[in-house]
């Protein structure tokens, strides 16, 4: 065998090898790179919702309550969580793939109330309450799912609804009954923002790079 021969196919094992290691690191790095880029974006859905709550709460809420509509029919718009949800409706026609819950362990609306995996999330909060954000996965009937959760503590305002039947607005009592969503207390961490996003988003993105990523070293390769 011609040395040029030999040297070729040493250069062959060589690269050969040396590019599968980096494919490895590479494909975990990138991997985890597409975790965080799509767990950034839900940490600004999540910023946004919470600015329509506030907003909701201390601009739009006043308004609404001297409409005199308010007195005899319940006005959903006076609710942070239901315009946070709305907005963030209207969000999803360019990210359709996320998905926002504001879940709640005793809420008035029975649509809020949490599963048992939000139920967990909201429990684990209330037990360290110095955490501010929790990362996780769940498996689902569509597959599995990336999650970003913070929690929603009662504030003064809420127990002008949530703080017993006798005190909450006639007009929320005639739509929703007095059996949920009362004995709230102040600072009580009742509620927990959620933002879910199948895995397959974040798959995807890494695996387009790895893709780009592995073409170019084939090229070099070849080269």
């Amino acid at each position: 065998m011609k040395l040029f021969t030999k040297f070729n196919l040493v250069l062959i094992v060589f690269f050969g090898a040396g590019g599968l290691i980096i494919a490895q690191l590479a494909y975990s790095f990138l991997t985890k790179n597409a975790r965080e880029q799509v767990l950034q974006q839900a940490e600004l859905m999540m910023a946004s919702a919470r600015a329509t709550r506030d907003y909701t709460s201390e601009q739009i809420k006043p308004l609404l309550l001297k409409n005199p509509e308010h007195e005899t029919d319940f006005l959903p718009q006076t609710v942070p969580a239901f315009s946070a949800i709305t907005i963030f409706n209207s969000m999803r026609k360019g990210y359709p793939n996320y998905s926002y819950r504001e879940a709640t362990l005793n809420p008035t609306n029975p649509v809020d109330r949490a599963d048992d995996w939000e139920t967990d999330v909201i429990r684990y909060f209330a037990d360290h309450p110095g955490d501010k954000r929790f990362v996780g996965e769940r498996d689902s009937p569509t597959g599995r799912q990336l999650y970003l959760a913070r929690p929603i503590s009662v504030q003064a305002s809420c127990l002008e609804c949530h703080s017993t039947p006798d005190v909450a607005p006639a007009a929320m009592i005639k739509k929703y009954g007095s059996a949920n969503g009362f004995g709230w207390n102040l600072n009580q961490i009742i509620t927990a923002q959620i933002v879910s996003v199948p895995m397959s988003v974040p798959m995807d993105v890494a695996d387009q790079a790895f893709r780009r990523l592995i073409f170019f070293l084939i090229a070099t390769f070849i080269v």
